[in-house]
């Protein structure tokens, strides 16, 4: 049998999962996908069923993070900014 992966789920504030898993699936762009123990190394923004508009996962070595309700950020010339602030500053 193969050693189990390692996972942590966890939103800005909380760890919501930490524990063992014999495989994950999930879905990108691209669309589905299943990451069994020892999968390359790799970082996807994922879709999930989950009421998020999107999280990020990442797989190195049998540990997986995933990381729920990132922001997306745009480039000011001067700083980094929520999409809603820039959206807000652009009217």
């Amino acid at each position: 049998m193969n050693k189990p992966i390692n996972v942590v789920v966890r939103d800005a504030e909380n760890i919501v999962f930490d524990g063992e898993v014999d495989r994950i699936s999930s879905f990108n762009e691209v669309g589905r996908f299943d990451i069994y123990p020892k999968h390359a190394n790799f970082i996807s923004i994922i879709r999930q069923e989950l009421k998020i508009e999107q999280a990020v996962l990442k797989v190195k070595k049998d540990d997986v993070g995933i990381f729920l309700g990132i922001d997306t950020l745009v480039v000011d010339e001067e700083n980094l900014v929520k999409k809603e602030d820039a959206k807000s500053a652009q009217k």
